[in-house]
């Protein structure tokens, strides 16, 4: 596997992550809290971060900025993403939404890919 191959699994994983994230607001509405209410930013004693996570599974900025990445992309484009990473839940529910092939669908989406590590990298 290529350095290329390693970037296009990273932005499929910060994709992923975006299409939790986006959607998160709406799922956060009702039911019961992800954490108890005092810990959410518990750190035992005597521990400390390493390092920031990668850009796509930190902070709400992180998600921003895949979020904007996303925005940049023709509307056609959004909308597969959005099919594939938000809506889901199966390459052959996607397929069937968008009226693709698998292997014309994952082309378009590793094309995807591409520009989005690019809006990154413009605007980083």
């Amino acid at each position: 596997m290529g350095e290329g191959d390693s970037l296009i699994q990273t932005i499929h994983a910060q994709l992923s992550a975006w299409g939790r994230w986006v959607i998160r607001p709406e799922t956060r509405a009702v039911g019961y809290p992800t954490h108890s209410a005092g810990f959410g930013d518990y750190l035992p004693s005597g521990s400390e971060y390493k390092s920031r996570p990668p850009l796509g599974f930190g902070c709400s900025d992180d998600m921003l900025a895949i979020n904007n990445a996303v925005l940049l992309l023709r509307k056609e484009d959004r909308a597969i993403c959005a099919e594939f990473y938000v809506v889901g839940p199966s390459w052959e529910a996607v397929c069937s939404r968008v009226a693709m092939s698998k292997s014309v669908l994952y082309r378009e989406l590793d094309r995807i890919h591409r520009l989005i590590e690019t809006n990154i990298m413009r605007a980083g």
